[in-house]
């Protein structure tokens, strides 16, 4: 691991609390928290934010001079569903619509418990459908890691149940994609992974407030659940040692098996999303792998065999 990594993963487990639901959390307190560290983090001067809405949905536009107006990224931020908005992302964001040349719509959907499922995933959703408007479908492309990776597939699926166009391409970093087992990465990598830990308990509690074997396994909810048939490529990166590394292997699998376009890619000894955080070098790595596959996919060029690739 890097020197930056290292000083930040250990910083991060100091703090790490595990879920339970007998320990009342306050999500508004950690919310702002959260809002103040992302205060600090310098963004690139080449990048401009502006705050809007999409079908009645707040959204961030993220955008760079002399990028391409008729292709953009669709972003979906993390933080189990609970934490999280477009402005703490804006590390990510502005990298993006920097250094990758796309121009961003970040979604600020509505979180649990105060809002419990399916109010996020439809925010979701809404957004793209907006986004239809003023783009062709072949011209967006799908971030998000962790819940955002969650909810982009969610997304994707909805879409094709409605018939509505569908996206060049899903990127989906450490996503959340099950919660009706326990796969081995949850137990295994429980002490390895800073940031997350009895995340489906906590998702069933606060997001889900359900733990009824249908919604459980509803994909919209689930989105290792979903039929994937007609649907774009999807690309999913995760790390060997964090919690939900078998989410990303467990769906990979079922992806491959039906012939669906897919691509995993699994680095050693990393912290949850760390592709989301431009400072590691192993993510500036890793990203240069992202942006060409985007690029191939925007230019039409792309040539693709279902890979499992270990960095």
């Amino acid at each position: 691991m890097s020197l930056i990594h290292t000083i930040v993963f250990k910083q991060i487990m100091k703090s790490k609390v595990l879920y339970s639901p007998d320990c009342k959390i306050d999500y508004d307190k950690k919310r702002q928290e959260e809002r103040r560290q992302a205060e600090r983090i310098p963004l690139l001067k080449n990048v401009a934010m502006k705050e809007g809405k999409l079908g009645g949905i707040p959204v961030e536009l993220v955008t760079a001079k002399g990028n391409p107006q008729n292709q953009l990224i669709y972003y979906i931020h993390g933080g189990g569903f609970v934490l999280g908005e477009a402005a703490t992302r804006r590390f990510f964001t502005a990298y993006l619509a920097g250094k990758f040349h796309y121009n961003v719509a970040a979604v600020n959907y509505r979180l649990a418990p105060e809002f419990p499922y399916p109010a996020g995933a439809l925010d979701c959703l809404t957004v793209y459908e907006a986004l239809l408007k003023r783009y062709d479908s072949k011209k967006i492309m799908f971030v998000g890691e962790s819940a955002g990776g969650n909810l982009v597939l969610s997304t994707l699926l909805r879409a094709k149940e409605k018939n509505l166009p569908l996206p060049a391409a899903v990127f989906a970093l450490s996503p959340t994609v099950q919660y009706d087992k326990v796969l081995p990465s949850y137990t295994e990598n429980l002490n390895t992974d800073c940031m997350v830990g009895y995340l489906s308990e906590e998702v069933c509690d606060m997001y889900l407030q359900s733990r009824d074997k249908s919604v459980l396994t509803n994909p919209f909810v689930a989105p290792y659940y979903g039929d994937y048939s007609g649907c774009p490529p999807i690309f999913l990166w995760a790390s060997k040692s964090e919690v939900l590394r078998d989410d990303s292997i467990y769906l990979y699998k079922k992806l491959k098996d039906c012939g669906q376009d897919c691509e995993l890619y699994l680095r050693d000894h990393m912290m949850h999303q760390y592709v989301a955080t431009p400072s590691f070098p192993e993510a500036k790595k890793d990203l240069k792998i992202m942006k060409q596959r985007m690029d191939e996919v925007m230019g039409g060029k792309i040539s693709f065999g279902n890979r499992r690739i270990e960095l």
